[in-house]
């Protein structure tokens, strides 16, 4: 007569390891979703288009609108990487009167702060969203 119990045996584990294997895999995936800040971050393309005396403007060329209240921008001069300066999106102006979200093909003006940068140099951009997350950058020649 011959036996099967190790066969029967063997089956077992494996069932009880898969099933082990699927439950941590399930946890492990419900905890890191937990643990990823709720806000997507901002899909936006912005770039500088012109210069207007001391101001940059801006368009809006791509992605989701933007309330510029919600934005901030890092500018920079490329010849001199010491130099930086952080603006809050509330000081910059929306070309279309009254509304300060800026939609597909909208256009905003930034004010180059005084003696922040000279004519022949080039005048880098990074904008953040309100999780410091970058996107958008560029640069322009003043």
């Amino acid at each position: 007569m011959k036996k099967d119990n190790a066969v029967s045996e063997v089956v077992g584990v494996m069932i009880m390891l898969t099933i082990t294997i699927v439950i941590a895999a399930v946890l492990a995936l419900a905890a890191t979703s937990m643990a990823v800040g709720g806000e997507t971050p901002l899909t936006a393309e912005i770039t500088a288009v012109s210069v207007s005396g001391d101001d940059v403007i801006f368009e809006l060329i791509s992605g989701e609108p933007v309330a510029l209240s919600d934005i901030r921008v890092v500018l920079g001069i490329r010849e001199d990487s010491t130099k930086s300066v952080s603006i809050p999106g509330t000081d910059l102006a929306p070309l279309v009167s009254g509304d300060t979200t800026i939609f597909l093909g909208d256009r905003f003006t930034l004010d180059i702060p005084d003696g922040f940068v000279s004519s022949d140099e080039h005048l880098t951009y990074r904008f953040y969203d309100t999780t410091d997350r970058p996107f958008a950058s560029g640069e322009i020649r003043i």
